[in-house]
C-alpha cells in the first residue's frame, strides 16, 4: 500500500508518503518551503508531492492508492474548497506567500480521479504523526498546539480520548459532544501573543523561550493575570487573560535592547504559564489512559524546556516527540493515520529525522565553476582542525532533516569553545536577534561528563544543563540561564557526523559541536546543493563541506548578488509551478476556472 499524506491550507504545508512494498515501511517527507525556498510556505504543495513521488520511483498519482488530506479547518469558506472563491478573488493574503487564487486554481484542478482521497482531521494528523512513529504499542498521545487532544495508542489502533479546535467536532471522554466547542484562547495561543508583543509574529515562540531564559538575571514581576479557573478537564480556557492584554504595550525597540526586564519577565510568565498547562495536560492524559509511555506532538512539543520537565515529573516512564512537531510534521500524520486506518500492518519507528532524499553526489564541476570556488577532497579530521581554528562550516550530506532542526545533515558547525562565537553567527552569518542561542551536538557514546542530558536526545528537542563548572569551556552552545538543547548522534544512524565530533574531541578535548541550522535569516534551511552554495555565497561562512569536499572561495569568487540571486530563484520556482501544474492537474479545469475569475474580478471594476 502506498499512502499520500499532504497539507494544502494554511502555512507549513508540505508532503509525506509511505510505501509498505517489500515489507518495510518507507518513509520520505519534507515541507513545500525547503524547495520553493518561501518561509513557513501558504502554497500548494506541488513540489512537495513531486519530491514524494520522484523518492519511491512514482510517475503519477494515480501510482498512489490513497491520498490523505489536512483538514485544517472543518468548516471551509465554499464546500469543497479549503480556499474559497471569493478568497480567490482576493488573490493575495498580506503574509508570506499566501496567494489563494493560485492555491484556489491548483485545488480545484488536481487530478485525484484514479485515487482515493481521504480527509484527516488536523489534530489527528498530529496525533498519528507521534504515536504510529514511537517506539510504543501502548501509549497516551498529547497534542498541544492551537487545538487541544489526549489519545489512546494500541498496537495499531488510535482512539481519541478528548479533542477540541480547528472546527471539528468535540470529543470528551471518547464521547462525541453533540455542541462543538469552537476555538477559544488556548494555551498556544496565549503563548502566540506574548510573542506579539515582544515584536514578533505567529512564528515567534522560538524567541521567546529564548528571551524567558534571561528572565533571572531581573527581579521577577509579573504582568498579566493568569486566571487559576482556566481548567475545565482538558480544555484551558485564557479568554479573560488575553482580553486584558489588549491595553499592554508592545516591544517597538531595536533587537539588541530587549533583554531588558520587563521583556525578560514577560517572556518568562509566558513560558511559566505553558509549563504549568502542559504539564496539566500530561497530568490529565496519564490519569486517563493510565499508559506509561507519553507521544508528543502540536506546536508546543518544540518548547524543549517543558519537554524536559515531562520528563523529569514521573509521570510517564518514558517519552517520545516527533520531532516535526509543529504543522511541518502534519503530512506525515496524515500519512501514518491513513495507512493504519485502512489496514496498514508494517509498524515503523522514526529513529531519525533523515526522511528527505538523498540528493547524490554534488556536480562540483557546475557548482565550483561557476562561483570559481576551490574544492578538495577532505575528512573529519581534516574539518575538524578548520573549526578548531575558528572556521564555520556549511555541512550538507544525505537526507535532509524532516521539521525544523538542523542534525548535522543541512547544518553550520562551529567550535563551542570560542566566546565570540554566537555573536559572530548571528551577526554575520543567521543575521539574526543576538540573545538567540546555538544548540551542542555530541555523540550519544560518549556525552560530555559535564552535561545533564538525556543518554538518547536525537532530535534536539529536549532541554539539558551545562555545569557551572565547565560552562566558561562551551560557551557558545551554553544559554543565559545554563541550558543547552541537546543533540546526541548516533554512529549507526549517522557515521559521519558522528566521526566528525568525534575528530573534533580529539584535536580539542571538547566533544561536541556548535549545530544551528544551515540557513539565513528569513529563508528555509537548505535543501539541494544550489542552496548551500547559495547561502555560502551571500553569507560569512568560511567553507562547505559537502559529502566529503571542502568548498572554499578564493580571490577570482564574484561577490554575490543577494537581489538578483533571489530573483533567479523565483524564476526558477515559477517555472517548475507552471510544469508541476501541467504535470498533476487537469488542465482543462485548471485554465478554465482561471478564465472564469479573471472575468468575475474585471466585471467588479468600476
Amino acid at each position: 500500500m502506498i499512502v499520500l499524506g499532504l497539507k494544502c491550507h494554511s502555512h507549513d504545508t508540505g508532503a509525506a508518503i509511505v510505501s509498505d512494498e517489500g515489507g518495510t515501511l518507507s518513509v520520505h517527507a519534507i515541507s513545500e518551503a525547503r524547495l520553493n525556498r518561501r518561509k513557513h510556505s501558504f502554497a500548494y504543495p506541488l513540489m512537495s508531492i513531486a519530491y514524494c513521488l520522484d523518492a519511491l520511483g512514482l510517475k503519477s498519482l494515480d501510482q498512489v492508492d490513497l491520498v490523505c488530506i489536512d483538514k485544517h479547518m472543518e468548516r471551509w469558506p465554499d464546500a469543497n474548497s479549503q480556499h474559497g472563491l471569493a478568497n480567490a478573488l482576493r488573490r493575495y493574503q498580506p503574509r508570506y506567500d499566501d496567494n489563494h487564487r493560485w492555491n484556489y486554481l491548483a485545488e480545484q484542478s488536481m487530478d485525484f480521479s484514479q485515487t482515493a482521497v481521504q480527509w484527516v482531521n488536523h489534530v489527528d494528523a498530529h496525533a498519528a504523526s507521534a504515536y504510529y512513529a514511537s517506539p510504543f504499542d501502548d501509549a497516551a498521545v498529547l497534542i498541544a498546539e492551537g487545538g487541544t487532544g489526549i489519545y489512546q495508542g494500541a498496537g495499531n489502533d488510535l482512539a481519541v480520548i478528548d479533542r477540541i479546535g480547528y472546527l471539528g467536532h468535540t470529543f470528551r471522554d471518547c464521547e462525541r459532544l453533540d455542541t462543538r466547542r469552537d476555538h477559544f484562547v488556548n494555551s498556544s495561543f496565549l503563548y502566540d501573543r506574548v510573542s506579539e508583543l515582544l515584536g514578533y509574529d505567529i512564528f515567534g515562540a522560538g524567541q521567546t523561550m529564548a528571551l524567558a531564559g534571561y528572565a533571572h538575571l531581573f527581579e521577577k514581576r509579573d504582568l498579566f493575570e493568569v486566571a487559576e479557573d482556566r481548567f475545565d478537564d482538558f480544555i484551558i480556557n485564557h479568554d479573560h487573560t488575553v482580553h486584558a492584554m489588549r491595553d499592554m504595550e508592545a516591544y517597538r525597540g531595536a533587537d539588541a535592547d530587549i533583554v531588558a526586564e520587563p521583556w525578560c519577565n514577560l517572556a518568562r510568565q509566558a513560558q511559566e504559564t505553558l509549563e504549568e498547562d502542559v504539564l496539566y495536560l500530561a497530568w490529565r492524559a496519564r490519569k486517563k489512559t493510565r499508559a506509561k509511555n507519553l507521544c508528543l506532538a502540536g506546536g508546543a512539543a518544540l518548547n524543549c524546556i517543558i519537554n524536559r520537565k515531562i520528563m523529569e515529573s514521573g509521570l510517564f516512564r518514558d517519552l517520545f516527540i516527533q520531532p516535526a512537531a509543529s504543522d511541518e510534521g502534519i503530512p506525515l500524520g496524515a500519512a501514518l493515520h491513513g495507512y493504519y486506518g485502512s489496514g496498514g500492518e508494517v509498524r515503523w519507528h522514526m529513529e531519525h529525522a533523515y526522511l528527505g532524499s538523498d540528493p547524490g553526489a554534488p556536480d562540483l564541476d557546475d557548482l565550483v565553476g561557476t562561483w570559481k570556488l576551490a574544492s578538495a577532497p577532505a575528512g573529519p579530521e581534516d574539518v575538524a582542525k578548520l573549526l578548531a581554528s575558528g572556521a564555520i562550516i556549511g555541512r550538507m550530506d544525505g537526507g535532509s532533516e524532516y521539521g525544523p532542526r538542523a542534525l548535522g545533515n543541512r547544518s553550520i558547525l562551529a567550535d563551542p569553545r570560542a566566546p565570540d562565537m554566537k555573536t559572530r553567527i548571528n551577526g554575520t552569518i543567521k543575521h539574526r536577534e543576538g540573545f538567540r542561542p546555538f544548540a551542542p551536538s555530541c555523540l550519544a557514546d560518549a556525552p560530555p561528563e559535564f552535561f545533564d542530558t538525556p543518554s538518547n536526545s536525537p532530535f534536539m528537542i529536549v532541554a539539558g544543563h551545562v555545569a557551572p563548572s565547565h560552562r566558561d569551556k562551551v560557551p557558545a552552545v551554553t544559554h543565559a540561564d545554563g541550558s543547552c538543547r541537546v543533540q546526541t548522534v548516533d554512529a549507526a544512524i549517522n557515521p559521519d557526523y558522528h566521526a566528525l565530533i568525534k575528530a573534533f574531541g580529539a584535536e580539542t578535548g571538547i566533544p561536541l559541536l556548535l549545530n544551528t541550522s544551515f540557513n539565513d535569516q528569513g529563508e528555509p534551511i537548505v535543501e539541494s546543493w544550489a542552496d548551500a552554495v547559495g547561502c555560502f555565497l551571500r553569507t560569512g561562512l568560511n567553507a562547505l563541506w559537502l559529502d566529503g569536499t571542502l568548498v572554499t572561495k578564493t580571490d577570482a569568487t564574484p561577490k554575490a548578488d543577494g537581489a538578483a540571486m533571489l530573483a533567479a530563484t523565483e524564476k526558477r520556482v515559477a517555472s517548475e509551478y507552471t510544469d508541476l501544474i501541467e504535470r498533476f492537474c487537469t488542465m482543462e479545469t485548471y485554465v478554465a476556472l482561471g478564465n472564469q475569475l479573471a472575468e468575475q474580478e474585471n466585471a467588479g471594476q468600476p
